[in-house]
C-alpha cells in the first residue's frame, strides 16, 4: 500500500483575523449625482467599516484631520475602518455640501438621483458592522482609512468582485442584500491584500510584517502552533533568521516582542473559546499552551482586564442583548 505524503497545514493569519470578523447590518447606497454636488458623511457613532466604489466620474474626498482632498476616479475604492471622523465628497471645491442624512430621505430602492444636472458621477457606498469583539483587534492591525486607485495593481478576482458589485446595485434582483453582504467581505479582504503590497503600505504594523518573507514565516507559525512551546530562539528558526536580528526586526516591524505578540494573539483566541464554547477554563488554557489553568488565568487576567470566569460572564450577557 502506498503512503499518502503528508503535508503540514499552516493557518494563514490574515484568513484567521478575519475568518472570526462576523458582518453585521449591511447596508448599501448607490448615488446617481449630477454636478454640482457635495455631501457631509456625519461623525460615525458606532464602530463600522465604511466603503465607496466610484462607478463613474470623479471627486474630490476631504477627511478631517487632512489639510488636501483626495481625488478619486472612477474605479478607485476608499475605505473607512471604525473610524468615528467625518468626511465630505464633493465633485468641486465649491460645491454646496449637504448633510448625508437628508440625501438619505431622497433614497427610493437604496437609490438616491441628487446634483445639479450637470457631469454624472456614480458612487456605490455602504457600511457593516462588525462583532464588538472583533473590533479592537481590526483597529489594532488595519490603518484607519485605505485609498487604492484604479491604475495600482489589482487582481483579476478583485476587479471581478468591483464590477459585481456594481452590477448587483445597479439592478438588484432575487437576495441581493445577501449576495451584496458577502461582496462585501470579499472587497474587504482584496483591499487588505491590494494595500498590503502598495507603496502606500507602511514600513511597520502588522501587515508590514505579514509582507516581509522572514517575519510572516514566524507569525504563521506562532498562529499554526499555537499551543506549542514557543522560544525566541525556535521562532527565528522558522524566520531562518538568527535570533538577534529576528528579535530586533521583529520589534522594529511590530513594536513589540515576538513572545509578547505570541501571548496577545492566545489572548485572543482564548477569548473567543470562552465566549463561543463551553470548554472548561483548563480545556481553554490546555489549547493555547498554558500547562496549568491558574497560570493561564493570570496571564488573561493581565491582557483582557479581567478574570476568565467575569469574561465569560460579561460576554453572555453581551451577547443575550444583542441577540448574537
Amino acid at each position: 500500500m502506498t503512503e499518502r505524503p503528508v503535508f503540514e497545514h499552516r493557518m494563514d493569519p490574515l484568513s484567521e483575523v478575519f475568518g472570526s470578523m462576523k458582518i453585521q447590518d449591511a447596508i448599501y447606497t448607490r448615488l446617481e449625482a449630477t454636478a454640482p454636488w457635495g455631501f457631509y458623511y456625519p461623525e460615525n457613532r458606532e464602530p463600522r467599516i465604511r466603503f465607496g466604489l466610484l462607478v463613474r466620474g470623479s471627486a474630490l474626498l476631504k477627511l478631517k484631520n487632512q489639510r488636501q482632498a483626495i481625488p478619486l476616479s472612477a474605479g478607485d475604492v476608499f475605505i473607512s475602518i471604525l473610524s468615528d471622523e467625518p468626511f465630505t465628497l464633493v465633485d468641486h471645491p465649491r460645491s454646496r455640501v449637504a448633510d448625508y442624512r437628508e440625501l438619505r430621505k431622497l433614497e427610493v430602492d437604496c437609490v438616491i438621483h441628487y446634483g445639479g444636472g450637470g457631469a454624472p458621477t456614480t458612487l456605490v457606498s455602504g457600511s457593516f458592522g462588525i462583532g464588538a469583539f472583533e473590533a479592537p483587534l481590526i483597529s489594532t492591525i488595519l490603518p484607519r482609512y485605505l485609498h487604492l486607485r484604479l491604475e495600482q495593481s489589482r487582481s483579476h478576482a478583485f476587479q471581478s468582485v468591483l464590477d459585481l458589485l456594481a452590477e448587483e446595485t445597479a439592478q438588484p434582483g432575487i437576495a441581493s442584500s445577501r449576495l451584496i453582504s458577502c461582496l462585501y467581505e470579499s472587497l474587504f479582504v482584496y483591499a487588505i491584500r491590494a494595500y498590503a503590497i502598495s507603496p502606500a503600505a507602511p514600513p511597520k504594523g502588522w501587515l508590514a510584517a505579514m509582507s516581509d518573507k522572514h517575519l510572516s514565516k514566524a507569525i504563521q507559525a506562532m498562529h499554526s502552533g499555537i499551543d506549542r512551546s514557543w522560544s525566541v530562539a525556535s521562532l527565528a528558526r522558522e524566520a531562518r533568521m538568527s535570533r538577534s536580528a529576528f528579535a530586533l526586526k521583529f520589534r522594529t516591524v511590530l513594536g513589540q516582542t515576538p513572545l509578547e505578540y505570541l501571548t496577545q494573539w492566545r489572548m485572543y483566541k482564548a477569548g473567543g473559546m470562552i465566549r463561543s464554547s463551553h470548554m472548561s477554563f483548563s480545556e481553554v488554557a490546555s489549547a493555547i499552551g498554558y500547562v496549568s489553568e491558574g497560570s493561564f488565568s493570570r496571564v488573561f487576567r493581565r491582557e483582557m482586564g479581567e478574570a476568565p470566569r467575569e469574561y465569560r460572564r460579561k460576554c453572555a450577557l453581551l451577547q443575550a442583548s444583542v441577540g448574537e
